[in-house]
């Protein structure tokens, strides 16, 4: 069953200006809900609000690093203060450059934005916690190793909140938005930089781009209630979501980060 509080409350997407970020973004707005968008580049937040306004949407641009505590509180206080309460967060801001700069982004951007938004839904007790994952996390290919460790570890991360928010009401999700066309993935097919260590990247990404349609649907069953039951897993933009929670039951590690089969005893146990 949909959860009314949560659909009717504010929408929190991070990344809002560009790539997905800014598909969901849009996409929530023309579905009625009151969204704030947060990202860096003053300009693309201003013509992210235009558009925004030209769909009669509630929409709220909000200018914040996802990287800077201060700045992401700053940021949710005056999404809750035009927008009211956040009961949906989705984290889509991410960049594959440096390492430390795609690590502290994709990673600890990540968590700082789901801390965020589960220091205002715990004690109301309701929300959804949204993290973005890359297949890049579960492969170990060459001259990708800060976006692959930063998404492998969103994955872990993802897990254990959900498991430590059960109890309050909160439920975390890491979706696989599948292969989209955005500016970080064609820099990575035509940039220079993708030129020289992803050599033949840009003519297999051309038989595979998507425009994140699939990624909106799955947001869409999330915010409904609709994947309630499998808080905490990995879900693809092609998951039925039905079977899968029926998988999920018979199978507790399905759709979990598992670096090896031997389970050691949890910390503080006898």
């Amino acid at each position: 069953m949909a959860d009314v509080q949560v659909k009717q409350s504010t929408a929190v997407v991070t990344g809002a200006t560009s790539g997905i970020g800014r598909v969901i973004a849009l996409h929530l707005v023309r579905q009625g809900l009151k969204v704030a968008g947060i990202g860096r580049d003053r300009a693309a937040l201003a013509a992210l609000e235009a558009e925004a306004a030209e769909l009669s949407g509630d929409f709220v641009a909000v200018s914040a690093d996802v990287t800077v505590a201060a700045q992401l509180r700053n940021g949710f206080d005056h999404a809750e203060d035009r927008c009211g309460p956040v009961g949906l967060v989705i984290a889509c801001a991410g960049v594959a450059g440096s390492w430390w700069h795609a690590v502290t982004t994709d990673l600890f951007g990540t968590f700082l934005t789901m801390q965020e938004g589960a220091r205002r839904m715990v004690p109301r007790r309701r929300g959804r916690l949204i993290t973005m994952y890359g297949n890049l996390g579960d492969r170990g290919g060459p001259n990708l190793s800060a976006f692959a460790s930063a998404k492998a570890a969103v994955a872990r991360l993802s897990e254990c909140l959900a498991t430590e928010l059960k109890d309050a009401g909160v439920h975390v999700y890491c979706v696989h938005p599948g292969f989209v066309r955005t500016p970080m993935t064609e820099e990575l097919a035509w940039g220079d930089a993708g030129q020289r260590y992803l050599p033949g990247f840009g003519e297999r990404a051309e038989k595979h781009w998507g425009d994140g349609r699939d990624t909106l649907v799955l947001i869409d069953e999330i915010r409904e209630g609709r994947a309630d039951a499998l808080t905490g897993r990995l879900l693809f933009v092609d998951d039925d979501l039905a079977v899968l929670g029926e998988q999920a039951g018979s199978s507790p590690d399905l759709r979990r980060l598992r670096i090896s089969l031997e389970v050691g005893p949890t910390p503080g146990s006898a």
